[in-house]
């Protein structure tokens, strides 16, 4: 391969190599290049990445939870798996929701005054059929709870949660993980996150 200078292609180049290197290609090139349209309305995906990244302050923490992709239905004739459905996810995210706020405020401050943490709740592979599980962004922790009991907290209120897996992780949260949260978002609709569960 000839060496061309700084910028400049040499003879025989690769294309990705090129485009990947390139410090001199203008924006306009690159806009060229990936399809770019700046006439073209924001698609529903973008707006909420936006959206959701114009409050990453608001949501200190990120956490995974894996889900048990079967759940057991008692019939007339026995006990019986079935698949895990969207209602089954919404079911358990909401119920994992109140066991966290019961370990974080306590259960009279939880369910009879109403406290509770903020939260953003993803489900995600339902499109992609990869095995289902839920990404939150959690904010609203009292200023009396240390950080260091957080990972306490979450343990604990998983373990509440028969159909959560014993998988988890939980971290500190950034704009990415929003971003990240919304990577099944569609064009067109941003069906996978859990809007009756968000704050």
């Amino acid at each position: 391969m000839t060496s061309g200078t700084i910028g400049q292609p040499s003879e025989e180049k690769s294309p990705f190599l090129w485009f990947s290197i390139n410090t001199v290609m203008k924006l306009s090139d690159i806009r060229q290049r990936v399809g770019y349209d700046a006439k073209q309305p924001p698609s529903v995906k973008d707006a909420t990445r936006a959206m959701l990244c114009s409050r990453s302050a608001q949501y200190p923490y990120a956490l995974t939870l894996t889900l048990k992709q079967t759940l057991a239905v008692s019939t007339a004739a026995g006990v019986t798996g079935r698949a895990l459905k969207r209602e089954d996810c919404i079911r358990i995210a909401k119920r994992f929701q109140q066991k966290l706020n019961r370990q974080v405020f306590g259960k009279r401050a939880a369910e009879v005054h109403g406290k509770g943490l903020r939260y953003l709740v993803v489900l995600e592979g339902e499109r992609s059929n990869k095995h289902l599980h839920l990404h939150l962004a959690i904010g609203g922790m009292p200023r009396h709870v240390k950080p260091n009991l957080v990972p306490t907290y979450v343990s604990a209120a998983k373990q509440l949660v028969a159909e959560l897996d014993t998988q988890y992780k939980l971290d500190i949260a950034d704009s990415g993980w929003l971003e990240y949260m919304s990577k099944e978002a569609t064009r067109n609709d941003t069906d996978n996150v859990l809007w009756e569960l968000c704050n």
